[in-house]
């Protein structure tokens, strides 16, 4: 079948040929540079895509579950409503990436990278925690900051007293973005 990967702000194709379908497409061009391609809605189930450039890339609703992002530049990716079920994301940039709405239930998140201003993976990984870890007062704050996608400076004007133990447990379960941004000037 005739495959056209174009670029998303200029319609310029990417990669063009005959593949089974988009996945094929993908994995025989491993290590094309993708930034901004327009792969909104792909079917991408288990592709390896390690190592690759999807800068700016539109992934909304993908279906990526269990799909290999190992060293993935997701960098401004829009993975609003993708399906990242079970997919590896480990050492991936997510810096800018729109993960909104994204599933990430048991995603490979170790390692990744630039995810300070992700509200998703941060939802993701407090999941991940024994619930008697967290007060009922850092309940809330976590609740008020997963429901209403506080920006930082209101999460640190409202939640300051409670917010470097939840970090702290983010940080010894693998994830130190969060406190490493929170004790910076």
């Amino acid at each position: 079948m005739k495959i056209e990967i174009k670029n998303r702000f200029n319609g310029s194709i990417i990669i063009s040929g005959n593949f089974e379908d988009i996945k094929d497409c993908l994995e025989k061009n491993r290590g094309a540079d993708l930034r901004g391609a327009d792969l909104r809605g792909a079917d991408l189930i288990g592709a390896d895509l390690r190592d690759a450039n999807l800068r700016d890339a539109n992934l909304r609703d993908a279906n990526l579950r269990g799909a290999d992002l190992r060293d993935a530049n997701l960098r401004g990716a829009d993975l609003r409503d993708a399906n990242l079920r079970d997919a590896n994301l480990r050492d991936a940039n997510l810096r800018d990436a729109n993960l909104r709405d994204a599933n990430l239930r048991d995603a490979n998140l170790r390692g990744a990278k630039n995810y300070v201003d992700s509200h998703a993976i941060f939802q993701e990984v407090v999941r991940r925690q024994p619930t008697s870890i967290f007060t009922e007062s850092e309940w809330v704050a976590i609740a008020q900051i997963v429901i209403h996608r506080l920006c930082w400076s209101s999460i640190k004007k409202r939640f300051s007293g409670v917010m470097p133990h939840i970090f702290e447990v983010l940080a010894s379960a693998g994830f130190p973005e969060w406190l490493e941004y929170w004790n910076s000037p």
